[in-house]
């Protein structure tokens, strides 16, 4: 116990000193920071008081009559220290003293100090006074000039530059003299004379390469002045000028000015971005600034057959839309049901000997009718089968103002004008037909390709098919797989057993084409059935060649053109479906054969006479891919103006006729009626904001662009800055 009683009395007493030590260092602690405190605060006071001496000396110092002319220039730049770390007051008092001993020396520092301060008509004052003075004449009438310049004093910029180059040879062993001399002749207007002098090693490497910069996109040599300009705006402006559009965008859109925004409407227009474009345009339509006025002109892929290569490589039989097409030209033109038919003209005459003779009128009427129908079906039937869509069409359009309820007419009419390339109305009169016959999912189908090469959307149709579906519609489940991009169902159908139908034969074929597989089985059985079909064979002969080197294909073209109308009946390219025209023009493009397809057309205008207006059509056609545009602008006019020929593809390909003859004016009506005939003929929107914008229409321009979907690329056209 009494150890436990010694233990705690030691610690208590440990307890009580512990905190008096604690108190006793800290008070020491304080006392030294104080002494350590005191020393510096005093140590400060001594610099201050030593700088205001040192300041006081110099001025002294000043005060004397002769003073070195080395030892005059230390004491300028101390001036100038003591200018840039705000000590203005100070720096100027010692200024004011070296006037008296170099005034010219003092007047050119205090002369820039006043540009700093962008005070540049005391500025000029000062450089005048240096020059009088003769010393640091050239450097001075550099800055002179700058000064006239900011000043807009035109006449005296030019009176300091000249000087300028006249005192150059005074300062010829200057390290710095590169820089100086390239100054003087960009002043002078000599800017390609500069760029050597700006390349050389200087104290103002930055300065340099910023000028570079300058006159390199002066001379509209982007790819150097992106080299020097770092700028966002100058580096996004300059990408644009090389085409490299994305990183053009990244850059100007961290920029604020006008010029900034309003490249970048055009970048986005280049890119694809509409609606961004159309928003940024009509900010500046609202301000009535046009800051970059376009020139509209025709891709030189539509003429070059090197160009023509490219595009074709890229783009045929490349999208799912251009195998809607071939759809559409394989597929069979309906009839009414000879059974039906028969069966109506049975129950009337079955009808008479019982008295029933108002039901038997009525089953012997509609045998009638649909006898008459047939018969007028069945003869534009014909008219199409031999290529002569347009006459077909003609007649569908007659026979379904007689008969606007028949399903089978509405199918007939819609599937002429799918061929012909009127996809705004061939969707209108399939979805009319689908309505009136919704077992026919077919027709549905067919629907949704012609709205969507309508830039349409109908997920109700889409959602109507689906319903449908059952395990007795395969086929009609692969052709909406394709539309809806359901893989799993496409690559199901691929293992189905062939067979040799042109509908089930052309799902393979577009499935493996999409999934880039060899497709030349499903092409010779197509060419196998149609032995002589247009389409069928240039399938077959792309199926075989696609892989091949775009030279070597072209060359198996020209082969392949010899003595083509005994190969092929033409009569599908004469006067039938639009694809048979395209597809013939494409390889011609490629092939270098144009001009022999328009000698064809020529000769063929001249001799028809039972259906002149498909050869016309595509004879204009022709006129424009060798460049006649006068001449295809007239076949179009007379089309339209005397033949009533008015489809929206007929009035676009005219409008562009009209551009590549420069007859803008024209174009843009012409262009106008093809949007109102077919709203979403996104050719015809983006073409016509191209003549709105070029016509400085920025309002209109706008309202264009905003109606095209992001990522529509022109087959016709494009635009450059119009240079000033």
């Amino acid at each position: 116990m009494e150890q436990e009683n010694v233990i705690i009395i030691e610690e208590k007493k440990d307890k009580k000193k512990f905190p008096y030590l604690i108190i006793i260092l800290l008070l020491l602690i304080l006392i030294l920071l104080l002494i350590l405190l005191a020393i510096v605060v005093t140590k400060k006071k001594k610099e201050e008081r030593k700088k205001d001496l040192n300041i006081e000396n110099i001025v002294k110092k000043l005060e004397k009559k002769n003073i070195p002319k080395n030892e005059l220039n230390l004491l300028v730049k101390k001036a100038t220290i003591l200018y840039k770390s705000g000590q203005k007051e100070k720096a100027l008092k010692i200024l004011e003293k070296i006037s008296n001993f170099s005034k010219a020396l003092s007047y050119y520092n205090l002369g820039v100090i006043k540009i700093q301060e962008k005070n540049y008509k005391e500025a000029l004052n000062y450089f005048k006074k240096a020059i009088d003075n003769k010393e640091n004449r050239p450097i001075a009438a550099i800055n002179a000039a700058f000064c006239a310049l900011k000043l807009k004093n035109y006449k005296l910029f030019d009176y300091y530059r000249n000087l300028a180059y006249t005192f150059l040879p005074e300062i010829s062993k200057n390290p710095n003299y590169p820089y100086y001399y390239s100054l003087v002749m960009y002043y002078l207007g000599l800017e390609y004379e500069t760029i050597p002098a700006l390349k050389m090693k200087t104290d103002f490497k930055n300065d340099s390469k910023k000028l570079l910069g300058v006159i390199y996109d002066y001379y509209n040599d982007p790819k150097n002045a992106t080299k020097y300009l770092t700028t966002p705006l100058y580096k996004g402006l300059n990408f644009a000028k090389t085409g490299n559009y994305y990183e053009a965008k990244n850059y100007l859109q961290n920029t604020n000015s006008n010029i900034g925004k309003f490249a970048l409407s055009l970048v986005d227009l280049k890119i694809g971005e509409y609606k961004e474009s159309s928003t940024i345009l009509k900010q500046f339509a609202n301000k009535n600034l046009n800051l970059y006025p376009i020139i509209i002109f025709l891709k030189p892929s539509l003429f070059s057959i090197k160009e023509a290569q490219k595009e074709f490589l890229n783009t045929f039989l490349k999208k799912r839309e251009d195998f809607y097409d071939l759809f559409f030209y394989f597929a069979p033109y309906k009839v009414y049901n000879m059974n039906q038919t028969i069966n109506y003209l049975k129950k009337g005459i079955s009808g008479i000997p019982i008295g029933s003779i108002e039901e038997a009128k009525s089953f012997l009427k509609k045998s009638a009718t649909y006898s008459t129908l047939n018969i007028k079906i069945s003869d534009a039937i014909k008219l199409a089968l031999n290529g002569h869509i347009f006459l077909a069409n003609q007649k569908f359009k007659n026979l379904i103002k007689q008969y606007p309820n028949r399903y089978i007419l509405q199918y007939n009419l819609a599937l002429t004008f799918a061929q012909l390339g009127d996809y705004y109305n061939a969707y209108k009169h399939f979805l009319k037909a689908y309505h009136l016959n919704p077992y026919d999912l077919k027709t549905g189908i067919l629907a949704l390709y012609s709205a969507s090469k309508s830039n349409i959307q109908n997920k109700h149709l889409t959602a109507l098919i689906k319903e449908d579906l059952n395990d007795n519609t395969i086929l009609e489940d692969a052709m909406l797989s394709i539309y809806t991009n359901d893989r799993i169902k496409m690559i199901a159908f691929l293992q189905k057993p062939q067979k040799n139908t042109p509908f089930w034969i052309l799902t393979k074929l577009t499935i493996k084409a999409l999934y880039n597989k060899d497709f030349s089985y499903e092409s010779l059985k197509l060419k196998s059935i149609f032995e002589k079909d247009i389409i069928a064979n240039l399938l077959y002969f792309y199926a075989i060649n696609k892989d091949l080197p775009i030279n070597k294909l072209a060359q198996n073209f020209q082969n392949f053109f010899i003595n083509i109308d005994k190969k092929v009946n033409l009569n599908d390219f004469y006067y039938g479906a639009n694809i048979a025209k395209e597809w013939l023009f494409d390889f011609a493009k490629i092939s270098g054969l144009m001009y022999r397809i328009r000698i064809l057309l020529i000769n063929k205008a001249k001799t028809e006479t039972f259906d002149i207006i498909p050869v016309l059509k595509r004879l204009a056609y022709a006129n424009f891919y060798t460049k006649h545009f006068e001449e295809a602008y007239t076949i179009y006019n007379d089309l339209i103006n005397n033949k009533n020929i008015n489809d929206s593809q007929t009035l676009y390909i005219a409008a562009v006729s009209a551009i590549g003859a420069n007859h803008h004016a024209n174009a843009v009506a012409l262009m106008e009626l093809a949007k109102l005939k077919n709203p979403n003929f996104l050719e015809a929107r983006y073409g016509l904001g191209l003549l709105w914008q070029e016509a400085g229409n920025l309002e209109a321009a706008s309202i264009q662009y905003s109606k095209i979907k992001n990522g529509f690329k022109s087959k016709y056209f494009d635009f450059n800055i119009k240079e000033k």
